[in-house]
């Protein structure tokens, strides 16, 4: 066996480990999500992750400290799809703000809908994991904020407005609508809450 073979077979076992581990966390982390969705963050156990992921209840700890650990994985995980998810929506939307902005609110009612246990968990009534949730506003609140403060600076947006403050309002708004329409989405037809949270947004010429 040349020294090639010999490296190219020690690096696929010391790989091994790394691949099973892995694969171990991608399973603990499907196993949560489904049974979060079920019974909710209270309602679910380690150990009930532990056993439908297919391993050791023991095992668990080797990736998470506690259920709540593995849950602020799959809250971020999930925060960070919809920032890429929104940036893309600007992009296809163009140059305009108030298309970028409508592109936006379709988006993230689209997102709250296809993640609504995640949604209800978070913000909704209860707030589970509130603690988290407003985690997660603290970090969409400097993106907000950002865009405001150049809305604002361009001349679409009321001067008056202090950004900070417009920008916790605007996600304490987002994230209340979101939680209490995918509660029960016939309070309101989909194109109504899109349209609703865009003209409530101080950039709209009726906001002005």
């Amino acid at each position: 066996m040349s020294l090639s073979s010999v490296t190219e077979v020690d690096f696929s076992a010391a790989r091994a480990p790394a691949r099973s581990r892995a694969e171990t966390r991608r399973r603990l982390l499907a196993a949560g999500t489904e049974l979060f969705a079920r019974a909710g963050l209270h309602g679910t156990t380690s150990t009930e992750i532990a056993r439908a992921a297919g391993v050791a209840a023991g095992t668990f700890y080797l990736h998470f400290a506690d259920k709540e650990t593995l849950f602020r994985e799959i809250a971020f995980d999930a925060l960070a799809r919809l920032r890429a998810q929104l940036a893309r929506a600007s992009e296809r939307a163009g140059a305009d703000p108030r298309a970028q902005l409508r592109a936006r609110m379709d988006e993230l009612v689209g997102f709250a809908e296809a993640q609504r246990d995640l949604v209800r968990i978070l913000f909704g009534r209860g707030h589970e994991a509130a603690a988290l949730g407003d985690d997660l506003i603290d970090e969409l609140f400097p993106g907000v904020e950002a865009r405001l403060r150049e809305r604002i600076d361009e001349g679409l947006a009321d001067a008056g407005l202090h950004p900070a403050v417009a920008a916790q309002s605007l996600l304490a708004m987002w994230t209340r609508v979101v939680a209490w329409w995918v509660e029960d989405p016939s309070r309101a037809p989909r194109e109504a809450v899109v349209e609703t949270l865009v003209r409530l947004h101080p950039i709209h010429p009726r906001a002005r």
